[in-house]
C-alpha cells in the first residue's frame, strides 16, 4: 500500500489555528511504508500552511545483513539530503547508525551526537528557525532543547517496551521517560498508554487512530470491481489486511485454514522480517497477496467475506490502536477480533472472541449469517475519521503554543 489518502485535512487559512510553523517530525517509519497517522498528520500540517521535515526512522548497520539493497538505497537518500515530495513537505533519510542503540543508552547517546549536526544542517538548508519537534521515537530525548524548538510533542503509538528485536525493555523505558519528561505534551493512541506512560507527563492527551471512512466504504459499494489478483480465489474468503508482523497470531490463522480447507485465508499487505509465517507456509488455501496501492485496497477487501483481527494477546495488543479495526468497520463487513481493549470501541458491531475456539466459531457464524449491521458499522466509522483526529491534534498544539508564547 502507498501513502495515498483521499480524506482531506485542509481547512481555510482563516479557520486553521496552527499555520506558518515549521515541524520537524522524527518518525519510526520510512515515508514509503504503509500509511499511518504519521504520514497523515505530516501531510495535514503541510497542507494547512506549515512547513514539514519528515525524518525517516533510524536504521543501524546490522540491517545490512538482512536487507543490503534497501540499506544501499538509504545511503544514497541520505547523501541527497531533504527531498521535497509535496508543497511544504520534505522527507529526509538519516545515515545508518550504530546498532544496539535501543539496548544501550551510551550507544544511543553517541548516535544522537552524530545525528544532531546533520539535523541542524538540514534546518539551515530549509530555513527552519524555531520548529515544533514532533517525536514518534522514544530514543530521541537528546535532541530536545538542542534544535531551537518552540514546542516539543511526543506521540506514543505503541508500547515500545514490548517490542522484539534488538531492544532492551529497561533501556528503552528509560530513554522514553527522558522524552516524556522533556516534551510539552504526550499524545497516546490507547487508554492503556495513558496509564502506563502518562503518570509523570506535563500533559497527556488520548487521540486514537482513525480511518478514511469513505475510502474503505467502497469495499461494499456494488460499483467497486474486485481486484483480479483475488477475484478467482475460492469463497468464503477470510481476510487479513495490513502488515504481517510478530504481533499477529499466525497460528490462529493457520487453524482456520486447516479446519476449513474449502475456505481461503487471504493476507493483503507486506510481511515483516520478524513475522512468524511458519504455521501458514505450505497451506494450499492460504493466499499471500502482498502489498497493494492504497487507492486499490477497497478492490481487494471487496472480496473478503469476513475480516479478522488476530493479534497475539500480549503487551503490544494491550497498548495499541489497530488501524485495521477502524478500516474493517468502515467497510461494513463482518469483523471478528481477539479480545483486546481497542476492539471494545466497536462492541456490539463486531464479534469479539475470548479464545481460539470461540474465534473460529464466530468466523463460521459470520460466514453463514448476515447480521444486518453493515450500515451501522459504516455509520460508526464516520465518528472516527482522520479529519476528526487531526482537528483534535491541531487544538492540542494550538493550546501548547499559546502556553509557550512569551
Amino acid at each position: 500500500m502507498t501513502n495515498g489518502a483521499k480524506e482531506s485535512t485542509v481547512r481555510g487559512e482563516d479557520e486553521f489555528p496552527v499555520s506558518g510553523k515549521d515541524f520537524l517530525i522524527f518518525s519510526t517509519q520510512d515515508w514509503d511504508a504503509l500509511p499511518t497517522r504519521k504520514h497523515r498528520f505530516a501531510r495535514g500540517w503541510a497542507e494547512n500552511g506549515n512547513r514539514v521535515l519528515y525524518v525517516e526512522q533510524q536504521m543501524h548497520w546490522a540491517g545490512w545483513l538482512v536487507d543490503l539493497r534497501h540499506q544501499l538505497s538509504r545511503v544514497w537518500r541520505w547523501l541527497k539530503g531533504p527531498r521535497q515530495v509535496a508543497p511544504n513537505l520534505w522527507i529526509a533519510t538519516l545515515p545508518i547508525v550504530l546498532p544496539f542503540f535501543q539496548m544501550s543508552q551510551a550507544i544511543n547517546w553517541l548516535n544522537n551526537v552524530i545525528l544532531l549536526p546533520i539535523l541542524r544542517r538540514w534546518q539551515r538548508r530549509l530555513g527552519f528557525k524555531h520548529p515544533i519537534l514532533w517525536m514518534y521515537t522514544p530514543h530521541s530525548g537528546n535532541f530536545i532543547d538542542r534544535l531551537g524548538e518552540q514546542a516539543a510533542v511526543y506521540e506514543c503509538v505503541d508500547d515500545f517496551t514490548s517490542s522484539r528485536g534488538l531492544v532492551s525493555p529497561k533501556v528503552i523505558a528509560r530513554l522514553e521517560q527522558q522524552v516524556i519528561d522533556k516534551v510539552d505534551v504526550l499524545i497516546v493512541t490507547a487508554p492503556a498508554l495513558v496509564k502506563s506512560k502518562g503518570a509523570n507527563a506535563k500533559r497527556v492527551e488520548l487521540v486514537p487512530n482513525g480511518v478514511d471512512a469513505d475510502h474503505f466504504a467502497l469495499a461494499s459499494d456494488p460499483a467497486t470491481e474486485t481486484a483480479s489478483a483475488i477475484a478467482d480465489l475460492p469463497h468464503p474468503i477470510i481476510g487479513f489486511l495490513g502488515s504481517m508482523n510478530y504481533w499477529i497470531d499466525t497460528d490462529l490463522l493457520s487453524q482456520i485454514a486447516r479446519k476449513h480447507p474449502e475456505w481461503t485465508v487471504a493476507h493483503v499487505g507486506p510481511r515483516d522480517l520478524l513475522a512468524n509465517t511458519a504455521p501458514l507456509d505450505g497451506l494450499p488455501n492460504y493466499a499471500a497477496i502482498g502489498r497493494v496501492p492504497y487507492d486499490s485496497v477497497p478492490t481487494y477487501v471487496k472480496a473478503f467475506d469476513v475480516c479478522v483481527n488476530p493479534y497475539v494477546l500480549d503487551g503490544v495488543a494491550e497498548h495499541c490502536s489497530p488501524l485495521k479495526l477502524y478500516e474493517y468497520v468502515a467497510t461494513g463487513k463482518h469483523v471478528v477480533s481477539v479480545d483486546m481493549p481497542e476492539a471494545h470501541t466497536f462492541e456490539g458491531l463486531i464479534s469479539i472472541a475470548h479464545n481460539t475456539n470461540e474465534f473460529i466459531a464466530m468466523v463460521e457464524d459470520s460466514v453463514s449469517h448476515d447480521d444486518g449491521l453493515s450500515k451501522k458499522r459504516q455509520s460508526a466509522a464516520q465518528n472516527h475519521t482522520w479529519g476528526m483526529r487531526f482537528e483534535r491534534v491541531v487544538s492540542i498544539v494550538a493550546e501548547v503554543l499559546g502556553e509557550n508564547a512569551p
